[in-house]
């Protein structure tokens, strides 16, 4: 589910991937597909300072190549390079968050400073063809936060929203009341 609200002027936008049907689980190639855009997010998060001195263009590239590399290890080929990293993983990965949702992209080349609220939002999307494993067709998982770039930490904004695998199943099966922000 990707949402937003606006605040006192201000935009926010969030996404969260979770189980649909009685049981509130994810199914065993889900639980791999969202372990393996987790581990992506929480490490581009890191790099969200002013003193890594990243860029959201290499952010981006940082993003296509992790993920090429934990798609690989749980049983993508992908040798066919990136055309294949571009059907599974079609978007670009932040954006300027601010007073608009998508404040300018003119901005995607210069480097992250003290201040700045940008989303961190890798995703991969399994469409049902050969190329690509059988047991994750049709899955497709995006997890966006929010993050306050700060001089040397990267603040999430977005983080009362549960994002680990156990916290979004306690949710779903209703063991866990995360009410209002």
């Amino acid at each position: 589910m990707d949402a937003g609200c606006e605040y006192n002027g201000y935009a926010s936008d969030i996404t969260r991937t979770f189980p649909v049907g009685p049981s509130g689980t994810f199914s065993s190639p889900q639980k791999e597909l969202y372990a393996a855009v987790l581990q992506v997010q929480k490490r581009l998060i890191q790099l969200c300072t002013e003193s890594a001195g990243e860029s959201l263009n290499s952010l981006h590239s940082r993003s296509v190549q992790e993920l090429a590399t934990v798609l690989t290890e749980i049983g993508f080929d992908l040798g066919a390079g990136e055309r294949r990293m571009d059907i599974l993983y079609p978007h670009f990965l932040s954006h300027p968050i601010g007073i608009d949702l998508h404040e300018t992209n003119g901005q995607r080349h210069q480097t992250l400073v003290e201040g700045q609220v940008v989303t961190i939002e890798p995703g991969v999307y399994v469409p049902p063809d050969p190329a690509f494993p059988k047991w994750f067709h049709n899955i497709g998982i995006r997890i966006e936060d929010e993050v306050l770039v700060e001089r040397d930490t990267a603040q999430v904004l977005t983080v009362n929203a549960p994002k680990e695998i156990a916290d979004i199943e306690a949710v779903c099966q209703g063991l866990v009341d995360v009410g209002p922000y």
